[in-house]
């Protein structure tokens, strides 16, 4: 009697502990997922149509790597043969698509699955979304790359960029053009007309950038008054045409200021070439020293 007593009170703990776990795996929002040899979902948690959108009808049979952005598949793909080998997966990072099209962070964990015989028949996971912290981070990407006044680049990130400039010159064979630019006349705008006049000119000198130079093409505020630009061009004609280019389009915003301060820019230019002895650092000084020689015969007219 008290065996059988025993064996219920071993079964009703059972029981519970079943009906428990599946309370938990029913109402959380952390996504839950099988899958068998093939990488194909068998079992999906309500968390997939409850945030996402997709009922489990839609994913079951079908591998994970249908619903995710296409780079973020081949890696995801990686990772689930490593763990089909034993490997456990922590805090792996993809991307796929809710139902609506939007793109969703998620953070995997993933454990091979063995059947009774000890023989792997697929995978388990869960995965946590960490779309907030992703943007978030991108945030910060974003504001410690940038000048925060202009929203150019500032020059470490520049530094960094160029790196990249310079390997696409040594093998297109190209010169990297450096260009050093100085607002004329700032200490004099700032005292005269205030700060925030001193700010707008500076803002419109970024534009004033934007409008003449290539998407591909790197420009940072360096600090205070001062920018510089990195370009590609195939031969050193190239500067010529971006000079006309942008004197014209400083003309063009001088002509209708309205009641801004004019722009006025001290220049200074010079190549990077990876077949001449010149590094970047010796070429992005000869730039600045002729920015400042101009800045200064222009103080002198």
């Amino acid at each position: 009697m008290g065996t059988n007593n025993k064996n219920k009170g071993k079964d009703n703990a059972s029981e519970h502990a079943d009906s428990l776990y599946r309370d938990i795996v029913i109402s959380t929002n952390t996504l839950i997922w099988r899958t068998d040899v093939e990488g194909r979902f068998t079992f999906l948690n309500p968390a997939w149509e409850k945030n996402y959108g997709f009922g489990a009808e839609e994913m079951l049979g079908r591998p994970f790597s249908e619903f995710q952005v296409s780079e973020a598949a081949e890696h995801y793909i990686n990772a689930f043969r490593n763990c089909l080998i034993g490997e456990p997966v922590i805090g792996h990072e993809t991307t796929f698509y809710a139902k609506d099209g939007s793109e969703v962070f998620l953070a995997i964990n993933m454990i091979p699955l063995c059947d009774e015989s000890g023989k792997v028949s697929g995978t388990q996971g869960t995965a946590f979304d960490v779309t907030e912290r992703k943007h978030a981070d991108e945030l910060l990407q974003y504001i410690s790359a940038k000048d925060e006044l202009t929203g150019l680049y500032n020059l470490h990130t520049f530094m960094s960029m160029t790196e990249q400039q310079i390997k696409t010159a040594s093998r297109e064979k190209k010169l990297l053009l450096i260009i050093y630019a100085g607002v004329n006349g700032m200490d004099a705008i700032n005292e005269d007309l205030g700060r925030e006049a001193g700010d707008r000119v500076l803002v419109n000198t970024a534009n004033i950038f934007r409008k003449t130079f290539r998407e591909a093409d790197i420009l940072a505020r360096t600090g205070g008054d001062e920018f510089i630009i990195s370009t590609l061009v195939a031969s050193r004609d190239g500067e010529d045409l971006i000079m006309v280019r942008l004197r014209d389009n400083i003309g063009k915003y001088n002509a209708d200021r309205g009641s801004s301060p004019a722009i006025s820019l001290g220049i200074g230019t010079a190549f990077y070439d990876p077949e001449e002895a010149l590094t970047i650092d010796e070429v992005l000084s000869r730039a600045d020293d002729r920015m400042h020689e101009e800045k200064v015969s222009k103080k002198e007219e």
